[in-house]
């Protein structure tokens, strides 16, 4: 069971109904002015409590990949409250949330693990990333800047060379990411709790264009050979610089992302049919 108190909540401020939902849950959860109520992409917020058992997200899957940053170091689940187009990540629609949070909170809930991506970066002469180790739950991309030139990427599995993409971007993405921006470069969808790693080049010019599912151990590095600036992202954060000669390492986290579902774990294939086709609707397990 889950105690109401030790409930935080992320928000999109710019989603609509967001702070209407907000205030409810408040209401139904008794939560007051020292509660852990935090707009996404804010940078003025406490870090949440070292007790908290649950992260409510009113948003859509971007809400759920910014708060993640912060609750998969500390093991904490998410429960998702869609408000954006599609939420393949979400668990509850907004007409459903306030009623149904109680069914979360008795401990009947499952806890669904999703892997993630560690990246670093190597060959930096500034040292301004020397120390970072970045966590991706969707995926991790490297690809040309604004210059609309192609980059020269050497991709390396496990020591040894695959390829040298020109190309647009290649993405390195999870299970879950699979169904984000590699899906509209023509990836394939992996089963969400695989913790496989799959390989996606963008826009590639000749050469090797195929997308590669390689096993979770694999360490995937990518090398700009380019001599000009690339850029790499994360989850679609903002783009950080990489110079000539960086080379950008993958490798599973060993972090993962946490839900709680009370849907069965093959009600994916169903909701993916809908979401990927929001005109057609097949039956689904209702939540409570």
């Amino acid at each position: 069971m889950i105690l109401q108190s030790k409930v935080g909540v992320v928000y999109n401020p710019w989603a609509p109904r967001s702070k209407e939902l907000v205030e409810k849950f408040r209401e139904k959860l008794g939560l007051d002015e020292s509660s852990w109520i935090v707009e996404a992409s804010s940078t003025d917020f406490k870090d949440p409590d070292p007790d908290m058992a649950l992260i409510i997200t009113i948003g859509g899957d971007g809400t759920i990949l910014w708060a993640n940053q912060l609750a998969a170091p500390r093991n904490i689940p998410i429960l998702g409250v869609n408000l954006g187009r599609v939420g393949f990540l979400t668990e509850l629609s907004a007409d459903k949330a306030i009623d149904s949070i109680g069914y979360y909170l008795d401990g009947t809930a499952r806890v669904e693990e999703r892997a993630m991506l560690e990246a670093t970066i190597s060959g930096d002469e500034s040292k301004k990333f020397s120390n970072e180790r970045f966590q991706a739950l969707n995926d991790v991309v490297v690809g040309r800047s604004a210059i609309s030139r192609l980059v020269h990427l050497e991709v390396s599995i496990d020591d040894a060379i695959l390829t040298t993409y020109r190309a647009d971007a290649v993405i390195v993405a999870t299970a879950t990411g699979s169904t984000g921006y590699s899906i509209s470069a023509g990836g394939p969808i992996l089963s969400p709790e695989s913790s496989n790693i799959l390989i996606n080049p963008l826009a590639t010019h000749l050469g090797m264009d195929n997308p590669l599912v390689v096993p979770s151990d694999s360490c995937v590095e990518i090398a700009l050979k380019s001599d000009y600036e690339a850029v790499f992202s994360l989850d679609g954060r903002p783009d950080l610089e990489l110079l000539p000669g960086q080379v950008v390492k993958i490798i599973q986290s060993e972090y993962t992302a946490k839900f709680l579902r009370l849907s069965p774990a093959n009600q994916f294939y169903s909701v993916l049919t809908n979401r990927l086709n929001p005109e057609t609707t097949y039956k689904t397990s209702d939540n409570k």
